[in-house]
């Protein structure tokens, strides 16, 4: 495990927690997970990739060992964030792999610095929502912000897992409920809001690199007409479907999207 110093003007000095793995001198798979969660959850996705190519999982601002407060979570700073950690991997461009708010800050970096991402992978993601998704996330936020951690779970696990997931692998759930209990509930809330006003459908078309875009058939959160979007407006986007899985499609189903982002990094290494 590689803990790196970030400093720059957005930012005071922060301790940035990321795992990199791997032989290096190809072009790295940058792994950004969802909120409430932490690099730990790709564990399946870099044990596949690692022979072969340079594996990075990052924590998030306030995820697992990364400092940061609620402050982290504006758009702008968030997607310089990203930037800066991209910056330090000393790297001319990177394949970016996001899920769900990974995937929103991929997009959003392949926009505001196009020359960085030598190909995207969005899972479990959107561009844009309806009004009655963001009043349910305005909702969340304000729901962590005054009650604390417990009283997102249930809300949150009715999105993330199928119905089948929950009674076969408590585990999964288990280990999701620790994390979540472990994160501040301010620092959660500040996500959602942030999440609730994210809106780049009409930058899509800027974005100048090969893209997957992968979704669990029974995601809520996401669901597959937005990831449709994301492959009708994107030039050089194609769509995978999970079959009998929600919005966290890799853990889930692991060896399918596995599978799939093997797949598709063999295509347009």
């Amino acid at each position: 495990m590689t803990v790196v110093v970030v400093d720059d003007s957005t930012f005071s000095t922060r301790t940035v927690n990321l795992v990199r793995t791997g032989p290096r001198g190809g072009t790295p798979v940058v792994l950004l997970y969802s909120a409430g969660l932490d690099l730990t959850y790709w564990d399946r996705q870099i044990a596949a990739l690692a022979p072969d190519r340079d594996v990075v999982a990052v924590d998030l601002p306030g995820h697992g060992r990364t400092t940061g407060d609620p402050g982290d979570w504006q758009l702008d700073r968030a997607v310089g964030f990203v930037r800066r950690v991209l910056a330090n991997l000393e790297a001319d461009r990177v394949h970016l792999v996001g899920l769900s708010l990974g995937g929103m800050l991929a997009q959003a970096t392949a926009v505001a610095d196009p020359g960085v991402t030598a190909s995207l992978t969005l899972i479990d993601t959107a561009a844009s929502f309806s009004d009655a998704g963001r009043a349910a996330m305005r909702a969340r936020a304000a729901q962590a912000r005054t009650q604390g951690m417990t009283a997102v779970l249930e809300g949150l696990f009715g999105h993330w897992f199928t119905a089948d997931t929950r009674a076969r692998r408590p585990d999964v759930v288990e280990r999701a409920t620790r994390t979540l209990l472990a994160q501040d509930p301010q620092v959660h809330a500040a996500m959602w809001e942030m999440i609730a006003g994210f809106e780049l459908a009409a930058d899509l078309p800027r974005i100048a690199c090969p893209t997957m875009v992968v979704v669990g058939e029974h995601d809520s959160s996401s669901p597959v007409p937005a990831s449709r979007q994301l492959r009708d407006t994107i030039p050089d986007a194609r769509l995978r479907v999970v079959p009998a899985a929600a919005h966290l499609a890799p853990l889930e189903k692991p060896d399918t999207v596995t599978r799939h982002l093997v797949g598709f990094l063999d295509q347009v290494a």
